[in-house]
Order: structure tokens, then sequence, then C-alpha cells
């Protein structure tokens, strides 16, 4: 603080130590895991030109307002000003188009293809009813990780108790390890994989996000079905999963009317039809809000109550919640039903600070990169909230440099 001003202080250096601690982790069998340092601080430094590039290609960011999703340990994130991905989509899809790149749809790639070296050097696809087979001098595995395979989640799990057959996603159902299983053809490493990211504020029959109060942990308080508060709701995913799975699993959001135009999909339409659909529940009466989702109205009241006495102490005796922007005081109030599912897999292909895929000896396969949640190694035991993006953007544009380099090699 200078004066009457307040500042958000951030840098790379702050970035890389709390994505590098915020991913340690121990699994099952008392095993300690971290992310590589080199590729930790390469997403730290990058990071914040990777959002001026995109500007630069003209995705538009609300600057005045830096959020912070769930999980996410600090407020650095760039929201577009259009929502749910469109602002990426739309221009990156037109760059690729404008700079002579083919979007090929409804194409699988089945198989990398190699030379006697092992260099890769093309691949072979599927289209309707043909075959293709396209060579190419480098070939860039960005193809996600594989949250909506829970057979392979429950194959590699070293980190969760167990996993459910019927857990839901948050993911498309075309994220089911692809790229990996392609990798490991072409003799890639992996590293990683036994981790998982639950999200643990999803809607609980089909794994969405974008639904309910979604607005950030200093503006809502989570109940379980009981009614009382469980965890801290700044708390890191996976220890928001452990409190919600050790409370049954099923929580509720609890927030009032001050929430509307704290996010994007808080608007008044929006809501209705979420209301309407089932999805949400409110009421002018925090009795009547609990009656709706079988709560004991004099529970709910007491917590919110203690809650609201919380925020303008600003001090939380019982799970030491450290930011508070709004009490629960105006109605209507709402309760958005909430269940963790599958969101993010840590867990892929081993590459280095250059995006080459390595083998298990820690050597470069020649013509090979890869980008994003397909590779392992970065994010370890957990990824912050927010560090997805930054990831395939930074490391995107790394594996593409990298490649454009390399060509003629």
């Amino acid at each position: 603080m200078a004066g009457k001003h307040d500042y958000l202080f951030d840098s790379p250096r702050w970035h890389e130590i709390q994505t590098y601690l915020g991913g340690k982790r121990v699994d099952l069998n008392g095993r300690e895991i971290h992310g590589d340092y080199q590729l930790v601080k390469t997403l730290a430094t990058h990071a914040l030109d990777s959002v001026h590039w995109l500007e630069e290609i003209g995705v538009h960011f609300d600057h005045d307002e830096v959020t912070m999703p769930v999980g996410a340990n600090w407020r650095r994130g760039h929201k577009p000003t259009e929502a749910l991905g469109f602002a990426y989509i739309k221009v990156l899809g037109q760059y690729v188009k404008d700079h002579g790149g083919q979007i090929m749809l409804e194409t699988k790639v089945t198989d990398l293809l190699q030379d006697d070296q092992g260099r890769v050097i093309g691949l072979k696809a599927t289209a309707a009813d043909r075959e293709l087979t396209i060579y190419a001098r480098r070939v860039i595995l960005a193809s996600g990780g594989f949250g909506a395979n829970t057979k392979m989640i429950q194959q590699y799990n070293t980190y969760w108790p167990s996993v459910a057959d019927d857990i839901a996603t948050t993911n498309a159902p075309t994220i089911t390890g692809d790229g990996i299983k392609l990798g490991q053809q072409a003799g890639a490493a992996l590293v990683g994989m036994g981790f998982t990211q639950m999200m643990p504020v999803a809607e609980p029959k089909t794994g969405e996000l974008f639904s309910g109060i979604q607005v950030e942990p200093a503006n809502y308080l989570m109940v379980n079905t009981k009614g009382k508060r469980f965890v801290d709701e700044f708390e890191s995913r996976d220890v928001l999963t452990k409190a919600a799975l050790e409370n049954g699993g099923l929580f509720y959001l609890i927030a009032d009317e001050k929430i509307k135009n704290q996010a994007y999909n808080t608007g008044q339409e929006q809501l209705d039809q979420q209301v309407a659909q089932g999805r949400l529940f409110r009421a002018d009466t925090l009795a009547d809000l609990a009656k709706q989702i079988g709560i004991d109205p004099a529970v709910l009241e007491a917590t919110v109550n203690t809650y609201n006495g919380y925020v303008a102490a600003g001090k939380d005796p019982d799970f030491g919640k450290e930011a508070f922007d709004l009490q629960i005081d105006q109605a209507p109030f709402y309760a958005t039903p909430r269940m963790p599912a599958t969101h993010h897999t840590m867990g892929g292909l081993k590459i280095n600070p250059q995006a080459h895929v390595l083998d298990e000896d820690g050597r470069v396969i020649k013509g090979l990169y890869a980008a994003g949640e397909v590779a392992g190694g970065l994010h370890a035991g957990n990824r912050l909230g927010g560090n997805s993006l930054a990831d395939i953007f930074t490391f995107g544009r790394i594996a593409s440099e990298t490649a454009v380099a390399e060509l003629f090699d």
C-alpha cells in the first residue's frame, strides 16, 4: 500500500514459487512429486508475454479486473471480454487461416510416422470414409489430457483413494488421452500420470463449470448437506475436493443478490433460466432457501450469520479464510449444488523447456513437440487455477518457435 492506493503485487518469480510449491504433493505410496523446475520457470517467465501476444492478434481482455479462480492462490487471471473461451477460438482460428494453415475437423490421427532413425516425419489419420497420410517436417501434439477417460485415470491413479466409475468430468468427451498414446508410439516417456486434479465446484450431474454462482471464493461460502461450513473456500482444489468427499460429495455455494455482475455468467437472464431448470436455488429468505435444498433452516441461518461476522471482522477462526469481499445479507439468496468432477490430468508426455518430447533416456525425439495438457512434468501433483491457459499459450508458442527454428536441422 502507498498512500491511499492499494496495489496488487505480482512478479514472474512469485508466480514461479507459487506454481512450484503449489504442485508438490505426496502420492499414496508416500513418494513426493514436484514440478520440473525449468518448466515452471519457463512458464512464469513467459506467461505475461503470452497475454500480450494474444492481444496483438486480436483477443480483447477486461483490464479493469484481474481474476482469481478457485485454487489459484493469487489474483493474476486475465479475463477476455467474450465468454467461455470463444474469444480464443475465434481469434486463433482466424490467425491460422490468415497464415495459410488448414484446420481439418472430424479427422482422427491414428499413428505417427517415423523414419529409420526414429525421427517423426508425419502422421496417419482417418476422416469420414477415407484414410489420410500427411508428411510433415515437424509435428506438435496439443491434444489435451485424459480427464474424460475414467478408465485411464483409474489405471494410472496414485493419488486419490478411489475414482468412481460414474464420476462426472468438466472435460469435453473427446479428451481421452489420444495424444499421449500417440507419443508413446514414438517412444516418448511419461511423467506424473498418477495425479488427476478434481474440480471441486462442478455441477453434480454434468460436471459443467459455467453455471450457478461462478464468482470468486471471497463472495460465497460452502456448506455441506447439513448446512455447515466445512473448509476454507480459498483452499487448493485437491484440499477442497477431499473436504467435499469427506462430507458426502454434494455441497452448496451460498451467496446473495450482490454477486450479480461479479462475473460474466451471473446476469439476471441466466440466473432466472437456471432457477427454472432446477440447477440453481433462489429464495427471499435463508429459511426458504434452506427448505428448498433440504437443510434445517436454523442451521443455515446460524452458519451464514457466523460467516458474516467473520467477514466484518476480517478473520475466520474456524477455517482460516483470509480473503473476504461480501457479506451474505441481501435478498434474494442463492444456493448452487456442487460436487467434485475430474478436471485436469497433470501427467503426460515428458518435455523439456523447448517443448521437445523426450524418450525414456531423456533424449529428444526428433521432429516431435508437445504443449499443454498432453505434456506432463510442469504442474506435478496439483495445477494452480488459471495456470492451464498460461501453460497452453506459453508452451504452444514455444513449441511452434522451436519447430520453426529446427525445420531444416
